[in-house]
């Protein structure tokens, strides 16, 4: 038998019984469902916010009045911050999404081996 712990990685007729396992479980969960929309939502401020700060970086260098200038420095912190907040949603529902398999996997490999 395979030792879980040296093993990286299912064998095939393996994965495809865990495969089909999970497609027979049917767990609600709330926020699941918002998951994917939540991932794109993050990738889209990510993209909107390093381009608005860079386009506001841009503006500001070929503008006169030092008013003018800080009011788009100001624009350009604004989008650095919309990026940051983008990468923090986008890294949160990712990084759930695949702690949530992963622990579904922990938990089957261990009722796998309990029952051989």
């Amino acid at each position: 038998m395979d030792d879980p712990k040296t093993t990286r990685g299912m064998a095939p007729e393996r994965r495809q019984q865990f495969e089909a396992d999970i497609a027979q479980v049917r767990i609600k969960t709330g926020g699941a469902g918002n998951e994917p929309r939540l991932i794109a939502l993050g990738g889209v401020l990510m993209v909107v916010g390093a381009a608005l700060a860079l386009i506001a970086f841009i503006v500001s260098g070929s503008q006169s009045d030092t008013r003018d200038v800080l009011s788009t420095v100001i624009l350009a912190v604004l989008g650095l911050s919309i990026s940051v907040i983008g990468a923090t949603v986008f890294l949160r529902y990712s990084i759930g999404r695949f702690l949530r398999f992963w622990l579904l996997r922990l938990i089957y490999e261990q009722q796998d081996a309990a029952g051989s």
